[in-house]
């Protein structure tokens, strides 16, 4: 397995979801692999800034500013729908990536 393997699973770990990995083999290999360890350190205090003094999520003109500064429009896509992220949006800050879902349209539901 190589480490992109690793950091998607930790990515889906720290986002409450099942890695698809046992955790077992995710600690084995942060702990014997340095840049895992400190990818991991990165995306924790990333997530960790991202969630602080925002129970119900960014705003939306964070989330705007940041959609801005991605060169998206809202959408999860470049270009110009129109689409943005509105009332009732949920904006999703992972490891990963950025992605913006509303309830009940397949977005899987809430941030936890």
């Amino acid at each position: 397995m190589r480490c992109a393997h690793f950091r998607t699973a930790l990515s889906t770990r720290l986002d409450g979801e099942p890695a698809g990995v046992p955790d077992r083999r995710l600690d084995k290999h942060v702990a014997r692999c340095a840049a895992c360890r400190e990818w991991l350190e990165q995306a924790e205090r990333l997530r960790a800034s991202a969630l602080t003094g925002l129970p119900d999520g960014p705003s939306a003109q964070w989330s705007a500013q940041l959609f801005a500064r991605l060169g998206k429009d809202g959408s999860g896509t470049s270009g110009g729908s129109g689409r943005e992220a509105g009332p009732g949006a949920t904006v999703c800050v992972g490891a990963v990536g950025v992605s913006v879902g509303r309830p009940g349209q397949g977005d899987g539901g809430p941030v936890r």
